[in-house]
């Protein structure tokens, strides 16, 4: 089983006690390392790849700006166009409600046009049931705690269908925490 660090920040956003995981990765590997090691047992030269997936992603690209749904793998990843904007109720320090939000007062001053992305429901549960997680401190040292492993019964990380993402900004908490700005969100028509 793959075992993936990550550790615990606040987000001092919403106030105290207010927490968040956030992986941490091992690296970062180029777009050729990866077309390297998906090559080695083929007979596909990985610069073949590369050219093949460089044109398939600007296919991706042009067609997202037409506003369609590209699948990115057969029933793997779907990128989307989206947008980031929100009206909420605007409050005092003491939490009560200054001004009512209202879809008449919904404005796109401010907005952020934005890519999303959706991972189909059977990756997802196939990455949930292939995965554990080791909890480390800020210099990387493991920190002891009880397995938190949920048996590849993880809710969210989008399905097979073709409706639109959910959430606030996807799956993503806190700030920048888990998927970040639109990664994962659910899939529903």
């Amino acid at each position: 089983m793959a075992k993936v660090k990550y550790t615990i920040k606040e987000n001092t956003r919403f106030g105290s006690h207010s927490f968040y995981a956030v992986p941490v990765p091992n690296g970062t590997l180029d777009f050729m390392e990866v077309c390297e090691e998906a090559c080695e047992n083929t007979s596909i030269e990985p610069s073949l790849m590369r050219a093949a997936v460089t044109e398939y992603m600007k296919a991706v690209k042009r067609n997202v700006l037409k506003g369609f749904r590209c699948a990115v793998g057969e029933q793997f990843i779907y990128v989307y166009p989206n947008l980031d904007a929100s009206l909420k109720d605007k409050k005092d320090a003491q939490g009560n409600i200054l001004e009512v939000a209202t879809i008449e007062k919904f404005s796109l001053a401010g907005a952020k046009s934005r890519l999303g992305a959706t991972v189909s429901k059977k990756y997802s549960a196939q990455f949930a049931a292939e995965v554990s997680w080791q909890r480390v401190d800020a210099s990387g040292a493991a920190v002891e705690e009880e397995d938190i492993t949920d048996n590849g019964d993880t809710p969210g990380g989008g399905s097979d269908d073709n409706g639109g993402g959910s959430g606030d900004n996807g799956g993503g908490s806190g700030d920048n925490g888990g998927g970040g700005s639109n990664g994962g969100g659910n899939d529903v028509n």
